[in-house]
Formats: structure tokens, sequence, C-alpha cells
């Protein structure tokens, strides 16, 4: 009785020749057949193309006179072609048909099959050994199905996810250059590739990042820059389109050439990094094998480009900004320590001379009284901006002790009172007897401070300023609400910026800085606490969260 796991037949005897070769000749799947001692007898044109799609002429099937068909084919040729799917060389005894003849029945086996020197296609194997009607071996048979772009959209899809992992995960620019090249280079088996970065002022291109696959590390450094129009990544810069180079040798690129030489690769593509506004750079890779342009493999690229290039555009627009706040530190801080030293003079002198009751009468100590507040206004500014720029940079650091809020928060109502009765504003406090928090007395009275006051001068036509205080477990809450003239919609998104004032303020008049609610925030955020706002119809309420252990803990 025949095995279930083979085929059985007297072949090809019993199908005249003609139709049993229209058949294999038309089939999509590559078809080879082996005899009993492993000699190729016969194959179609899908698997002379699989072996050498460069040369599928010189694997014709001749026919003799009798029109039968040849046997005794290369096999050498063949087997030669095989690579399994790390890229190793299939070795003869785990040959697919060395495995059907040894009765092994194989399904959905994967290779890699194609010649030297360019990039294999992939198949799934089906095979099982053939037997004839007494159970005698006559040989093996294996069907090779291509699945090559069903493992290239599966392997595009996992390289856009580890591209946008690498961008979003990478700290700097040079790890996620590489982390990038690496993404697309080990998904893709292209085992070197660059990123270029371009400086439009010098109109020079330069190396960012590299990345070399295991076992291809270059000892050089990193190209040296490149000009418009020069070298591979030059002359996507100066034409804007990719390129893609199938065999660098026969490129006519002399430089392309010898890197690749350098590395024993032969393919080369680069593709342009531009978002609508500028061009960013270039993207390269280098394969070790003859690789024919692919759409598909472009448009993936063409992706990864523009993925990365929205990460540049973004991360330079992130470092322009921190520049600029920097500077903006630097200027502040200087000016305010220029202007303190004669500001302090100004307000000693005006209040020595303001003491002489006698002698500084009537227009003149009217003129000397209006310099002293002025000169109090101006010293209180510029101790503001040194402390908002030396608690923001942390130069200044909190004097952490165990504080009574209470206390504090009454000390501040009760300087606050006479301001709130001339507004005619009532202040309400709701706060247990006592409540310990740790944190800076000096900072957190200057946030008390600076939010009561907002509250009252922001109630011009009176009202109720409601003060709570309370523990919320791990954390200390207080709470400011008025019900004054509220900040208008479309202005609360920058209620925290440096010099911002309400429209609503400035229309009614009312006096300030601009710099009271972002010295507020930095003071909490330096305790480790929260500040928010919440909007009525009108009114404002301003709402602290603090640990009550202090930032350290927290």
């Amino acid at each position: 009785m025949p095995q279930q796991d083979t085929i059985t037949a007297d072949f090809p005897a019993h199908l005249p020749q003609p139709y049993f070769r229209a058949l294999l000749e038309n089939l999509d799947a590559a078809v080879v057949l082996c005899d009993s001692k492993g000699r190729i007898l016969l194959f179609n044109r899908a698997m002379a193309r699989a072996c050498d799609r460069g040369d599928a002429a010189s694997w014709e099937h001749d026919s003799d006179s009798r029109g039968e068909l040849r046997i005794g084919a290369d096999v050498q040729r063949i087997t030669g072609c095989l690579r399994n799917p790390d890229g190793s060389r299939v070795v003869q005894g785990e040959l697919p048909l060395s495995r059907a003849l040894r009765g092994e029945r194989l399904q959905g086996m994967e290779i890699h099959l194609g010649p030297d020197g360019q990039r294999p296609r992939t198949y799934r194997v089906h095979g099982q050994p053939v037997r004839d009607d007494e159970g005698r071996l006559l040989g093996a048979l294996l069907t090779l199905h291509d699945i090559t772009e069903r493992r290239m959209a599966a392997r595009l899809g996992d390289c856009e996810l580890a591209v946008s992992e690498a961008l979003t995960t990478e700290a700097s620019l040079a790890d996620a250059g590489t982390g990038v090249l690496a993404a697309v280079g080990t998904r893709l088996s292209w085992p070197y590739g660059e990123l270029w970065l371009a400086d439009e002022a010098e109109s020079m291109l330069y190396a960012a990042a590299r990345w070399v696959a295991p076992g291809h590390q270059p000892s050089d450094p990193l190209p040296e820059p490149l000009a418009r129009g020069v070298g591979l990544p030059g002359e996507v810069w100066a034409t804007g389109t990719p390129r893609w180079y199938a065999d660098v040798t026969t490129s006519g690129h002399p430089s392309l050439a010898a890197t690749a030489s350098r590395y024993g690769l032969r393919s080369a593509v680069a593709v342009p990094i531009r978002t609508s506004e500028q061009f960013i750079g270039v993207l390269t890779f280098f394969g070790g094998t003859v690789d024919e342009p692919d759409e598909a493999l472009l448009g993936l690229l063409g992706g990864v480009a523009a993925h990365v290039g929205q990460f540049l555009a973004r991360r330079r627009a992130d470092e322009l900004a921190l520049e600029l706040t920097r500077t903006k530190d630097d200027f502040l801080a200087l000016v305010g320590h220029e202007l303190r030293t004669p500001l302090t003079s100004i307000v000693s002198h005006t209040e020595l001379l303001l003491t002489d009751t006698e002698r500084i009468t009537g227009d003149n100590r009217t003129l000397l009284e209006s310099v002293d507040r002025n000169a109090h206004a101006l010293r209180r500014i510029v101790t503001d901006l040194l402390d908002l720029a030396g608690l923001e940079s942390g130069d200044i650091t909190l004097d952490l002790v165990q504080v009574d809020f209470v206390d504090l928060l009454d000390a501040a109502v009760s300087t606050l009172r006479p301001m709130a009765e001339t507004n005619d504003v009532t202040i309400g406090v709701d706060a247990p007897r006592t409540l310990a928090i740790c944190a800076d007395p000096t900072r957190l009275r200057q946030l008390v401070d600076q939010l009561l006051s907002n509250a009252v001068r922001y109630s011009p036509d009176g009202g109720d300023v409601r003060v709570r205080l309370q523990r919320d477990s791990e954390l200390v809450s207080l709470t400011i609400s008025d019900g004054g003239i509220g900040i208008p919609e479309a202005e609360r998104s920058r209620l925290f910026e440096r010099f911002f004032r309400s429209s609503a303020a400035t229309a009614r008049g009312i006096t300030g800085t601009g710099l009271g609610l972002t010295l507020a925030r930095a003071i909490t955020e330096r305790h480790a606490g929260t500040i928010q706002v919440r909007h009525g119809h009108p009114g404002t309420t301003m709402a602290v969260t603090l640990p009550i252990r202090g930032p350290e803990e927290a």
C-alpha cells in the first residue's frame, strides 16, 4: 500500500509530454522534481526565473527529437541559489529536496532563493516524496510560492513602527538619527546608513549620524561635509528627488563606488528630508547586493523621511525657543543686577530727604514723593525679575522649614485688608486652627501675597474674596476666589506668560507688571506643587496644591 504522505504515479509516462509541459510552464508556482538519487529531472519556467532572474533564457527546457523533457539539469546551479532566512547557505543535508527524499513532508518552510550578488526573494516551500503504486521511491517534488511582497509589507509596517519609536524615545539628535537608520537598515537588510543635515547658510551637508550593521563596523570617522551636488547626498540636495543605484560599481559615481567598495556594498539609495517650507537633509542607505529600484521601498523611505523632517523641524523650533528663553533670562538677570544698585541708592536717598520735613515742603516734597513711589515700584519689578529668573533656573534654593500655613495666611490677609477696604472688598477665610507644611516661608508668603493682591485688585467694584485652606491626605489645598472682572476667554491660555496683562485690566486702569502669576507658578512648581485657574461668571479662582512633606519628599 502506498504511504499517505507521498504521491504515487508512473511519472511522467501517463501524461503526454506537450500537455504536461504546458501545465508546468503556466503555473505561477515554481516546481522542481528530482529522481530517487537526488538528480534534478525537470523544473518549470517559474523555477528558472527564481534561480536566475537575470538569465532566464539559459534555463529554457530543450526538447529532443521525440519531444521529451530534458533531464539532468544543473543541480549545483539550483542548490547554490538557496539561502536560509538568516542569509546563510542551506547545507546539503538540509536542502528541501533532500529532506523530501528522506520521507519528510514539508509544509510552509521558508527559504530565500536567488543568485549570488542579488537580493533574494522569499518563498514558501511545500514538498514530499513521490512513490509508485508499490511504494517504491521514485523521487521528490517541490512547489515554491513567492511570498516576497507579503513579507515585505509586514517588514515595512514593522519598520514604520520602529522609526516612530526611535523618534519618540531617543533624547539626542544623534541617538534619534542612529535609531532611525538602524530601524530601517535592520528590517530592510541594508547594512549601512547615514543621516545628512543641510546648512543652508554655508550650502553644505554635514553627516549627523551613521549606523553600520554588526560585522561591518568601519574604523574611520564620519564622512567629511559635502557641497550641494557633490556625492550621493549632494546630488539629492541639488535635484530634490530620490536616487537609487542598483549597482554602484557601474553607476559612474567614483566617490560612491569607493564608499561601497570600502564596506563591501553594492547598491545605494538616498531620499531627501524636507518640510513644506525647507530642505532639511538626506537619508542614504547601502545594500550588500545588487538591488533593483522598488517603488514600495521608495514610498516607505519617503514616509520615513517626512517623519524625520517633522521631528527635526520640531526639534529645531524647540531648541530655538529654549535658546531665546535663555537669552531673555540672561538679559533680564543682567538688567536686574545693573538696575538694582542705582535704584537702591535712589530709594535710600529719597527716603533720607523726605525725613527733612522743615526744608522739603510744598511742590518739592510732592515731586520727591513721586520719585520715591516710582523708585520703589521699579525696585519691586527688578526684584520680581531676579526672583523669577533664579527660581526657574534653579539658582535660588529654597530654605525649607516647618511652617504653620494658617499663621502665614492670617498675616497676609491682615496686610491686604487696608487695600481691600479701599476697594470695598471683604476677605473671608475658611481655614483650620493650624496646618503645618514643609516649605520656604518667604517664598510661600510671596505666593499668597501675589494671589490675594490679584483677587483684591481685580475686584474694583467691590465684592467678596473667599480664601479656603484645607488638608487633603498628604496635600495642602489653597483656593482664592473673587467675583471680579475675570479674564477674557481668548486670553486665558496666556495667563502665566511673562508681562502678560489682561485687556480687561488695562481697560479698567488696574496697575500691574504682568509678572505676578508667572512668579506664583514658579514658586509653586519649585515646591513640587500645582497651580490651576478656574473661571467663573464673573470672577476667577486660583487653586494651589502643595505637598505637606515638602518638594523633596514629593
